[in-house]
């Protein structure tokens, strides 16, 4: 933990002693040490939020660029395979060609 998390404890522990030893605090009092607490608290988790927030963000880009990649690899596989098949059907003319000619 760290100080500004035990600072608030301590203070927590101080009022629950306060009130249990008499003289309690007033309720503004209780509301402004409830407060302290609730925005801390919500300080960091906003904090934590947007630091993973950014961390999946940058995972997402990362994992699109990697996709455009392996699309582009099979978009030039797909165009070399063309051109094989292309060559393929002209090698097989040329040989019924040839075999018509025998």
């Amino acid at each position: 933990m760290d100080i500004i998390m035990w600072v608030l404890v301590v203070v927590a522990a101080i009022t629950i002693l306060w009130y249990a030893f008499g003289n309690s605090p007033t309720f503004e009092q209780s509301l402004i040490i409830f407060l302290f607490g609730v925005s801390y608290n919500f300080g960091k988790s906003y904090f934590r939020f947007k630091e993973n927030t950014i961390l999946s963000f940058s995972r997402v880009s990362n994992n699109i660029s990697h996709i455009k990649r392996d699309v582009n690899e099979i978009k030039d596989d797909t165009g070399d395979i063309r051109k094989e098949i292309i060559d393929m059907r002209k090698d097989i003319t040329e040989i019924k060609g040839a075999l018509k000619n025998k």
